[in-house]
């Protein structure tokens, strides 16, 4: 009963790094604080999960030398980590947006740790990343990637190399949207940080004995966080129509993959 083929045994390896790829390209799932042995153990409770969807004529016909087998296997994982790679990009800008912000508050000055990796951010782009985190998990928007990951194998066949021009384009179109991203979500929050200092600069103008130097961080610390927690009750919405957007784009991509 425990009687496995040669083929069962290296499409279910191929199938399982590909998954592995995606959860160390994945943004929260691919941090360093996530321990290695945990996303190897969720990647593989997800493999088997996937297993018996992957369609029956993905990865039938294998080169079994032993130059042939290594190459299937390290074209798979840099499948996954290419596909995972792309979902970090989405919400990179997300992130980079609270950094534009956060800069524009004050809160440059001082620099914290970013969990997960050896990156300095600023307090309040912390206190967003954690945030979207969590309106992330909380709208299950993460089986956006499960259901990508899953297409993938519709779509790209088993050992498949995705070095091509079309990967190259499809790289930069994902790095662009990170800015364009960034700066849509941190409009209404600079635009009145604007507002604000050209308010202080007048007052400086008008009374030159009033220290507005002194007072701009406050000021902003406190317009850009009133601002912020107006735009809250909207962020959820607008993360699940984006990311419902990005997963349109997310599926051509793996189509361009291919190509």
């Amino acid at each position: 009963m425990f009687y496995l083929e040669v083929d069962t045994l290296i499409r279910a390896s191929l199938v399982f790094l590909r998954i592995s790829g995606l959860f160390f390209g994945l943004p929260f799932f691919g941090d360093q604080v996530i321990p290695i042995q945990v996303r190897l153990l969720c990647a593989g409770a997800l493999a088997l999960g996937i297993y018996p969807l992957v369609p029956v004529d993905w990865g039938h016909s294998f080169d079994l030398s032993v130059l042939g087998i290594t190459g299937m296997m390290l074209r798979e994982l840099l499948i996954g980590l290419s596909i995972g790679y792309l979902g970090k990009l989405i919400f990179e800008g997300i992130v980079m947006a609270a950094s534009l912000v956060g800069y524009q508050m004050g809160f440059g000055t001082a620099n914290l740790l970013m969990p997960g990796s050896d990156l300095q951010i600023n307090a309040f782009t912390a206190l967003h990343r954690i945030v979207v985190l969590l309106f992330f998990l909380s709208l299950s928007l993460h089986y956006i990637f499960i259901n990508g990951i899953i297409q993938s194998f519709e779509i790209i066949p088993a050992g498949s190399s995705i070095l091509s021009p079309s990967m190259g384009t499809t790289m930069l179109k994902s790095s662009a949207q990170v800015f364009s991203t960034a700066l849509q979500l941190s409009a209404p929050i600079l635009v009145a940080l604007l507002f604000t200092m050209s308010a202080l600069g007048l007052m400086a103008r008008t009374v030159p004995q009033m220290n507005v130097f002194t007072l701009s961080f406050p000021i902003s610390f406190f317009v850009g966080l009133a601002i912020y927690a107006a735009m809250s009750p909207f962020l959820p919405e607008w993360l699940n129509v984006f990311y419902k957007d990005q997963a349109v784009d997310f599926l051509n991509a793996l189509f361009l993959l291919t190509k």
